[in-house]
């Protein structure tokens, strides 16, 4: 637990403790996406995959209607963070706090995976 260094020599508040508890409680659900070495490894493997299929004469973009399927069970999903701009289309698209991709992307190509192994 963190607790803060008083430079007066005086035990913490119980208003302080409370306020420091209750920051602990916030921090641990706050949804955070990847660290950036894990997006770049993610999209990495996703266009190898890409590569893959195409090369192997199939389909790379997946049908709409698999796409919008997979974009209902990412809209239902708490791990879809909608703060990030995406820089493509400078709207603000949902992320995956567990992969860090832009889903309403991700969710169009064949070989992509759910992280969560929803779709």
């Amino acid at each position: 637990m963190l607790k803060p260094k008083p430079t007066v020599d005086r035990p913490a508040t119980q208003e302080e403790l409370s306020s420091i508890e209750s920051t602990e409680k916030m921090l641990a659900v706050e949804k955070t996406l990847p660290s950036s070495l894990n997006m770049a490894r993610g999209l990495a493997v996703e266009q190898w995959r890409s590569l893959k299929l195409f090369l192997r004469g199939k389909r790379v973009i997946c049908e709409s209607h698999k796409a919008q399927h997979r974009w209902r069970i990412c809209k239902d999903c708490p791990a879809l963070l909608y703060d990030e701009t995406n820089p493509d289309t400078n709207k603000k698209d949902g992320r995956c706090v567990e992969c860090g991709c832009f889903m309403n992307v991700k969710v169009h190509y064949e070989s992509a995976e759910c992280p969560k192994d929803k779709w």
